[in-house]
């Protein structure tokens, strides 16, 4: 039986969050969503999703704290995360190191690129 491809999205921007599944759900994955890091939370931990991708700018747990817990939960670590930002810059690379994140994609989204990562990161999981 074929593995389930799990996504959690996370964007506290709804038409963002609509874009994204619409384009994965076409690609085949199954994706659950949330507007805020610590409902994103929870969901993978209930889901085990194969990739999280998550906005760097959330209300409460933001996107990078967020990439913290999950990697450095045994339960969760293995889980790729991939980090949506407005800028892309020395400091968002950084900020990618220090939280352990697999990936880094930059707004306005590319679909095809983001497609592309998604699936990458689905096969390395």
């Amino acid at each position: 039986m074929l593995k389930s491809k799990k996504v959690v999205v996370v964007d506290d921007d709804e038409k963002v969050i609509a874009l994204i599944e619409k384009a994965l759900i076409r690609n085949g994955f199954q994706v659950f969503s949330a507007l805020e890091g610590q409902k994103a939370l929870e969901l993978v931990r209930k889901e085990k999703p194969q990739v999280l991708i998550t906005d760097i700018l959330l209300p409460g747990i933001d996107g990078v704290e967020l990439c913290k817990a999950v990697k450095d939960d045994p339960e969760t670590s293995d889980i790729k995360v991939i980090l949506i930002t407005g800028v892309y810059n020395e400091a968002s690379f950084r900020l990618e190191m220090n939280c352990r994140a697999d990936g880094f994609i930059e707004k306005p989204i590319d679909i095809k690129e983001f497609c592309r990562l998604v699936n990458e990161k689905m096969n390395q999981s």
